[in-house]
């Protein structure tokens, strides 16, 4: 994964290098480094695309909970 596909997802995700580095328990310092100094891991894609899709998902189920609620 190169940086801008990386900067991409996070913010397709609705996070932050700060939000993204205490949601996978990464100190701050070496996210900010990924892509330069330090190598982006491997498991940092799929990982991104699974909590991109859970959002859409969780978006998904409050929306049938809330038409469920009015009926």
């Amino acid at each position: 994964m190169e940086l801008e596909d990386f900067k991409n997802k996070l913010e397709e995700a609705n996070l932050n290098l700060k939000d993204f580095s205490e949601l996978v328990g990464i100190p701050y310092s070496t996210v900010t480094k990924y892509g330069r100094s330090t190598p982006i891991a491997s498991w940092i894609e799929p990982f991104l695309n699974i909590y991109i899709e859970n959002q859409k998902l969780e978006s998904i189920k409050q929306e049938i909970k809330d038409l469920a609620d009015r009926l």
